[in-house]
């Protein structure tokens, strides 16, 4: 077979040609655009550290290398430090993460799809939502006690907002004509919700959990600032106030790789499950 034909034999199947390089260099011009900047200030901290010493500032090798003595230990496998306290952390994020992601994809398509609810509830929303999620902490304080259901509470609370105005966003401004499209055909209501509604709403839903993951791991840190007994923050605050700087900084290091791995599994699952949205708007 030619080349020109295996060539239209791939689009007759809807295989772009040259798909598999193109994503490669792209997925490569990414990490450079992404890795290069942070070896440069890495370095240039480096270069800055040992030409000052400074003990507010140690240079950025010696705060990886007491990372990994935080969190590995010497013969192998974890230090009690990573079940106890950085475990614990990731947890409270994802439990609070998914509850908050829950609850805003419930309310938020309540409100998009019914008028009345979203006169009712949009005010509510409105007023609750301008208050910084971190100054309700004392409230759920004293509400919930200080253990770790008040801090899943608090990050489900402070998370739910993003979710809630993108999902009633992008319900409230599906086009009427898929929805006639389910009448017509007379699609359930339950199926018309999970299989024409949230579809097509899915993209502006993913935007706001993108921003929403970002968020969780914040007030994850937020909430271990008072009454708690582990956690990064708990390890963090400690360490600012008996001027561990080195310790601190590591902590702030393992907060920052532990943010780019939520943003990498966020985005990784946004495209695996909006593959249809992007391929619609590239043919557009």
């Amino acid at each position: 077979m030619s080349q020109g034909s295996q060539s239209r034999s791939l689009l007759t199947h809807g295989i772009p040609v040259r798909s598999r390089p193109r994503r490669g260099r792209r997925i490569t011009v990414t990490l450079a655009y992404f890795v290069v900047p942070l070896i440069v200030i890495a370095a240039v901290w480096q270069l800055f550290a040992v030409a000052n010493p400074s003990p507010f500032f140690p240079p950025p090798l010696a705060i990886g290398e007491n990372l990994w003595a935080l969190l590995f230990a010497a013969q192998g496998g974890f230090t009690p430090v990573f079940y106890e306290d950085f475990v614990a952390t990731i947890w409270r994020m994802v439990l609070g993460f998914t509850l908050g992601v829950v609850w805003g994809v419930v309310i938020g398509t309540i409100m998009g799809l019914s008028r009345i609810a979203r006169g009712i509830v949009n005010p509510i929303v409105e007023f609750l939502r301008s208050i910084p999620a971190t100054a309700t902490l004392p409230l759920f304080i004293m509400l919930l006690d200080g253990g770790d259901g008040m801090r899943v509470a608090f990050i489900a609370y402070g998370v739910s907002w993003f979710v809630v105005v993108n999902t009633a966003s992008g319900v409230g401004s599906i086009h009427n004509t898929l929805l006639d499209l389910g009448r017509v055909f007379r699609v359930s209501r339950t199926r018309r919700l999970f299989m024409i509604i949230l579809p097509a709403a899915m993209p502006k839903i993913f935007a706001g959990v993108r921003i929403a993951s970002t968020a969780a791991l914040l007030l994850a840190i937020v909430s271990e600032f008072m009454l708690a007994t582990n956690g990064i923050g708990y390890l963090l605050i400690q360490a600012q106030s008996r001027f561990r700087m080195l310790d601190m900084w590591s902590w702030m290091l393992a907060l920052a790789i532990l943010g780019l791995i939520i943003n990498f599994l966020v985005d990784l699952v946004e495209s695996s499950t909006l593959s249809w949205h992007r391929l619609s708007r590239s043919r557009t």
